[in-house]
């Protein structure tokens, strides 16, 4: 229970909870004005004040306390004695304040609270006092020299987006959810970093948007681009499939799917064959798809010398293309190449990223949704964070 340098002077187990009654052995204090030491005690409180502590067995632990009375003698000020791990005015201890976190951390507010037997308002003051809408970066990656970060967005409601901040390199850890979308709000929190922190930051993954990546620049001139392989396939998949759909909708042919957006080398028979086919009568799309699959061997170059090669031919082969939608492409691969080239320079991606926002979707599933943005920030946040290192470096927090 955390109590080995109390005197525990009885315990009290009832039906529903355990009540212990313990104070502190040595009959001294510390004075809150001028911090002389002092030995002189001017009274004990005559009523013994409850404090939840702990659990056990699913009971409740109370612990008991009757603090003292000092003089200090040097200002002669009368104080009262404060107990380790006990708040001024708190019903609760840290042990239990921790818990009841450690409680929050991967389940609702209610199941929570019905566990624990408190109420979820007294859980959510407990969420606003010990955990912030972000963490302290310069406290957290004191240790780190340079470090990466990524940007993606997750969805709060609907098509009502959030961003979300992680590093993921050296280190893989959630830093912060911005409240929503607007470049603005992504520029004033990059801008709002320390400039120690800044100095070290040496890239940032994102996707294909341009709107990030001028907001970037901006806040970061010094940080390199790097273009999410996962968001950039993704959008080749994206591409080609449209040129099918028109390609169907111009000549009445049908055109299987898989074969085209499937990586081909884990093509079946079956669809290596209708493949083939639509490269033999379908040339605008087999012109698609092989814009696709060269965009995968820039990722598979073995340096980036080799995968700049690759990519420059792309661009000039979608570039002088008769079709429209091939040359859009073309001018957007353009855009994006030293942020598509720079992959082989850092070697990271937004797969970290898309991970936190698989467990936000089912810590959202389990509460049934939040209606509340600052509390859905910092229960987020709260997910990801060690507990250990929560209780133990309250100033981590902002």
């Amino acid at each position: 229970m955390g109590l080995q340098s109390w005197i525990v002077y009885r315990t009290v187990h009832q039906s529903d909870s355990i009540h212990v009654y313990a104070g502190r052995p040595r009959k001294e204090a510390r004075c809150p004005d001028c911090g002389q030491l002092t030995r002189c005690v001017y009274d004990r409180t005559r009523e013994w004040k409850r404090k939840l502590h702990t659990w056990c067995n699913e009971k409740p632990v109370y612990l008991w306390v009757r603090p003292r009375r000092f003089q200090c003698s040097a200002c002669r000020k009368v104080f009262t004695e404060r107990f380790p791990g006990i708040r001024p005015w708190a019903r609760r201890t840290e042990r239990a304040e921790a818990l009841l976190l450690q409680r929050l951390k991967a389940g609702s507010f209610r199941r929570a609270a019905q566990e624990s037997g408190t109420s979820a308002s007294t859980l959510r003051r407990l969420l606003f006092r010990c955990v912030g809408q972000q963490i302290n970066l310069e406290e957290a990656l004191r240790d780190v020299d340079a470090f990466v970060l990524s940007i993606d967005e997750h969805s709060y409601r609907g098509r009502d987006m959030m961003v979300t901040v992680t590093c993921v390199w050296p280190k893989r850890r959630l830093l912060a959810i911005l409240p929503d979308d607007r470049m603005k709000t992504l520029e004033r929190f990059l801008r709002q970093l320390p400039d120690t922190v800044r100095r070290r930051i040496r890239a940032v993954c994102i996707d294909l948007k341009d709107a990030w990546r001028h907001a970037v620049k901006r806040a970061l001139p010094g940080a390199v681009i790097v273009a999410d392989p996962f968001h950039v396939i993704q959008d080749a998949n994206r591409r080609v499939d449209e040129a099918r759909l028109v390609e169907q909708q111009v000549t009445g042919v049908r055109l299987r799917r898989w074969p085209l957006l499937k990586n081909e080398d884990d093509l079946t028979e079956r669809q290596a064959a209708q493949l083939a086919a639509i490269r033999k009568h379908h040339k605008n799309v087999a012109h698609f798809h092989w814009v696709k699959e060269q965009l995968r061997d820039v990722y598979r170059a073995s340096n980036r010398d080799e995968a700049a090669a690759i990519l420059d031919r792309v661009i000039f082969e979608t570039q002088s293309a008769s079709d429209a939608a091939l040359m859009q492409w073309g001018r957007t691969l353009r855009r994006w190449r030293e942020a598509i080239l720079a992959y082989h320079t850092w070697r990271v991606s937004n797969g970290y990223t898309e991970g936190v926002h698989t467990k936000i979707k089912l810590l959202k599933r389990i509460s049934y949704g939040f209606r509340n943005r600052e509390i859905y920030v910092r229960k987020m946040l709260l997910a990801f964070m060690p507990l250990a290192w929560l209780t133990s470096h309250p100033q981590l927090l902002t």
